[in-house]
């Protein structure tokens, strides 16, 4: 049974889904902008029984504590890593699986903040950019959907999960729009963090097995064509769903993730 709760930090609380019924190791799912830890439900239904599964919200997003202070995507790690602690505190090692910027936030937490306590790293869609892409993108992922008198944005907001593959049920859409409306002041916060990483370097200091899944119709998939390149040592997955895979494709999901950890266990 997925149940929700709140863990404490030093900066405010972190709001997680948990499937806590499995047997097996530890995994911590980190979702994208401007998402929620909801994004993994699908997911986490299919592996229950088989693993220990929290699903955090980033700060600013979901129901964890928002703040007007992001220095960049250290500041999530940091505090992250404070929720996992506690959520799963001692020195047994856990798997980290984040998508798109929670991928940003676990590399950091696979190489700065945790390195010995994490056994695998999964990203889906990695964001490998170049620094001309990174300020290219900045332009364009500032504030979609600001509030506005006339609820314009409302429309702006829908349009663009539209574009980004939500609208395959109206479900989906729904769902996703009031993670994003909720998240609005949030997002741009969290996406100059990813365009200030550089994940790049981050990424070739990851000392524990990789796995790269990705949609070949996901924004970033370029980026994840080249984190392949950069590490022939990291498996890969291709999955279906656009930039929602893990709610479009979750069995191409599970299947890849649940084979990955099966060759790692903690």
């Amino acid at each position: 049974m997925l149940r929700k709760g709140y863990v404490d930090t030093s900066e405010g609380q972190i709001h997680f889904r948990v499937e806590d019924q499995g047997v097996g190791p530890t995994v911590f799912f980190f979702h994208q902008t401007a998402s929620s830890g909801s994004m993994f439900e699908a997911m986490m239904a299919r592996l229950a029984g088989r693993y220990r599964m929290y699903a955090l919200d980033t700060p600013g997003f979901g129901y964890s504590f928002g703040t007007d202070r992001i220095p960049g995507i250290g500041f999530y790690a940091d505090v992250l890593t404070e929720a996992v602690s506690a959520l799963h505190p001692g020195p047994g090692k856990v798997h980290l699986c984040g998508h798109h910027t929670g991928g940003c936030i676990a590399v950091d937490m696979a190489v700065r903040t945790m390195p010995a306590r994490t056994q695998t790293l999964t990203l889906m869609g990695a964001v490998l950019a170049t620094a001309e892409e990174r300020e290219n993108y900045r332009k364009t992922f500032d504030a979609p959907f600001r509030p506005e008198p006339s609820g314009a944005y409302l429309q702006v907001a829908h349009d663009y999960l539209a574009g980004l593959g939500a609208n395959t049920t109206t479900e989906l859409h729904h769902r996703e729009l009031v993670d994003h409306l909720r998240g609005w002041k949030a997002t741009p916060q969290a996406f100059n963090a990813v365009w200030d990483q550089d994940f790049e370097a981050l990424y070739a200091r990851v000392a524990c097995p990789i796995l790269n899944i990705c949609a070949p119709d996901d924004v970033v998939w370029p980026f994840h064509q080249r984190a392949v390149a950069a590490r022939p040592d990291a498996e890969e997955a291709v999955v279906g769903g656009m930039d929602f895979e893990c709610d479009r494709d979750p069995d191409g999901c599970v299947a890849a993730l649940d084979g990955f950890l099966a060759k790692h266990p903690a």
